[in-house]
């Protein structure tokens, strides 16, 4: 069914949500599993109308997601499941979607944090909105839910998840 599924990976705990499921769906189908990591290019704020592009601070994040990348490549290694691994640059939407045509994924798969605000949830966008809507492919959203709203499940797999 999913033979080729990319997993946008940013070290989360959403992240760490999605990168269980996605093993487990990998293991599943015998699928393809891709780790992604967008690095976003990000401008350093001068003040409300005026913002400059750091490359210093582009490096840094770059290192930052070039880690969480290694980091999750490692947790899937360990156990027996083995994964590629892309680093981008760019927009995460348009990254995702173009990395997900170029190896004809079926199936895409992140974490989403709900955010607490609406003000928050309405600056920040939503990068699993976006996918849902421009996707070429399935995708699967994986939450987190904040501690208020924290309970305890198990799905068929066996899988816990807090």
């Amino acid at each position: 069914m999913y033979q080729k599924i990319v997993l946008a990976y940013d070290g989360s705990q959403a992240g760490q949500q999605a990168l269980l499921n996605s093993k487990e769906i990998s293991q599943w189908n015998k699928g393809d599993l891709h780790l992604l990591a967008v690095v976003p290019y990000d401008l350093v704020a001068l003040g409300p109308e005026s913002a400059y592009y750091s490359e210093e601070q582009q490096q840094h994040e770059e290192q930052k997601y070039k880690a969480v990348l290694q980091a999750g490549l490692a947790k899937l290694s360990a156990t027996g499941v083995q994964a590629h691994a892309e680093l981008r640059k760019g927009d995460p939407v348009d990254q995702i979607i173009q990395y997900a045509e170029q190896i004809q994924a079926d199936l895409i798969i992140l974490g989403h944090k709900h955010r607490s605000n609406w003000l928050e949830r309405w600056w920040r966008g939503s990068i699993s909105k976006a996918l849902i809507e421009l996707s070429p492919c399935s995708v699967l959203v994986t939450i987190k839910l904040a501690s208020r709203y924290a309970r305890t499940s198990t799905v068929s797999t066996g899988l816990t998840w807090r």
